[in-house]
């Protein structure tokens, strides 16, 4: 049986209920909603809606009692009174490669057209340009009906996402999310093949401990439940860690050398799962896609007007110029969502998480030593070491109540902070060249 309840907030603010039998009952949007019902195993042509109560609630025994709700027995014989369309997703592949299509595409188009125009004799040139005129507000219509269409299509797979309260622009259906979610960790395996760690080895036993003990805790957070969790160690000195959008964890071996202990590994982990359990990967696809249909067009335009050599140099200014303004800073702002809810994630996982200021203290100090290097911020996908140590040390009071809240037992009353902070630059590189991270 599935029921669907449409729920009238505080502040005037309509959520979506959607559950089913052995179902955790999740918050979505509208959209979502016509998601489910399009893609489910019955054929429904709507639902009912109920916005006549303004009553919070928390939970599915809540709604039965305070609001107007109607439960759908047999949704395939229910009259209802609008029905939706099935919305219109990219294929999971078509996903990985439209990008460098179009921009393919264009720069095809408008070389293209430049020799076709080259070819032509000055008469013929000047009919075209008495054609083009005729036609420019058909040509302007067109242009404004496609840019419109884009909008449309963009608004109209927005869903909304409950640990960040904003929306998200994502194309694909849970379907294709999880095909495309395989094909990418089919990939990583393979090309990882030759150098895994054996799951009998100490060292994957314990990354197992700590990231069940992540996963464990927060299985009930939105967007955990549904990740098909594995790891994967990859035996490489490489200092790296990721997450792919389907719940796939991948760690090498060089990552454990940049952490002093456990708690700070975790929040590691605990970030880069924040980034599949926030669907960044699928957004930054997303996004990346519409971008490329808005400059298309221009795209289009500089090959087929200017000669080749200065169009190739505007386009790279052009990306430049996305980049600076857009890109970059996007990428960044992921990270820093990605770190609010991966203290989150940690926090309730009863970690110390005081460790994430000392992780990001010691990653600032290297900068420092000349160790690493010392990237310009406003070029950079990630925020400085510094100020990501800053910003995390602003909001640790509040992740450690939430932490408290989760029923975690008391810290030490050591604060890992003050020790690292009372250290010297030298004595900083004392301890980093004991721990091999430094070999001079």
């Amino acid at each position: 049986m599935y029921v669907i309840i449409h729920v009238t907030f505080e502040k005037f603010k309509i959520e979506d209920w959607y559950c089913r039998r052995n179902y955790v009952p999740v918050s979505c949007t509208s959209s979502n909603i016509a998601k489910r019902i399009a893609t489910s195993k019955f054929r429904i042509k709507s639902c009912a809606i109920s916005y006549r109560s303004f009553t919070k609630v928390h939970n599915i025994h809540q709604v039965q009692l305070k609001t107007q709700v109607k439960v759908l027995h047999y949704f395939e014989k229910q009259r209802c009174s609008f029905h939706t369309t099935q919305r219109r997703d990219i294929p999971p592949f078509l996903a990985l490669v439209v990008r460098p299509l179009i921009r393919i595409a264009a720069l095809l188009f408008g070389r293209k057209f430049k020799k076709w125009y080259a070819s032509k004799s000055p008469e013929e040139k000047e009919e075209f340009l008495k054609w083009l005129r005729a036609k420019r507000k058909y040509i302007f219509s067109g242009l404004g009906l496609y840019f419109v269409c884009l909008f449309l299509y963009y608004a109209t797979h927005l869903e909304y996402d409950n640990l960040t309260g904003r929306f998200q622009f994502i194309l694909l259906n849970e379907q294709q999310k999880e095909k495309l979610s395989k094909l990418t960790f089919d990939t990583h395996l393979q090309e990882f093949q030759s150098i895994l760690l054996p799951k009998t080895h100490p060292i994957y036993s314990k990354l197992l401990r700590i990231t069940a003990k992540l996963i464990n805790a927060n299985r009930d957070l939105p967007n955990f439940k549904n990740k098909k969790w594995t790891l994967t160690v990859i035996d490489s000195p490489l200092k790296n860690a990721y997450v792919l959008p389907g719940g796939n964890i991948f760690v090498f071996l060089g990552t454990l050398q940049m952490v002093e202990n456990e708690d700070q590994l975790a929040v590691v982990l605990a970030h880069e799962m924040a980034h599949a359990v926030l669907n960044h990967s699928y957004e930054q696809v997303s996004r990346g896609i519409i971008i490329e249909l808005l400059l298309a067009l221009p795209i289009a335009a500089i090959w087929a007007i200017f000669p080749d050599l200065l169009a190739g140099f505007l386009l790279l200014l052009g990306q430049s110029i996305v980049d600076v303004f857009h890109t970059l800073p996007y990428s960044r702002a992921l990270e820093t969502e990605a770190d609010t809810v991966g203290l989150l994630i940690a926090a309730k996982a009863c970690v110390d998480v005081r460790e994430a200021v000392v992780f990001w203290g010691t990653m600032r100090t290297l900068t420092d030593l000349k160790v690493e290097p010392n990237q310009i911020p406003w070029l950079s996908t990630h925020p400085d070491h510094g100020d990501r140590e800053k910003r995390i040390d602003r909001i640790l009071e509040e992740v450690l109540s939430f932490r408290s809240k989760a029923g975690c037992p008391a810290l030490s009353g050591v604060d890992p902070r003050k020790l690292f902070y009372r250290r010297s630059l030298e004595e900083h590189a004392a301890r980093l060249k004991q721990r091999g991270i430094i070999h001079t």
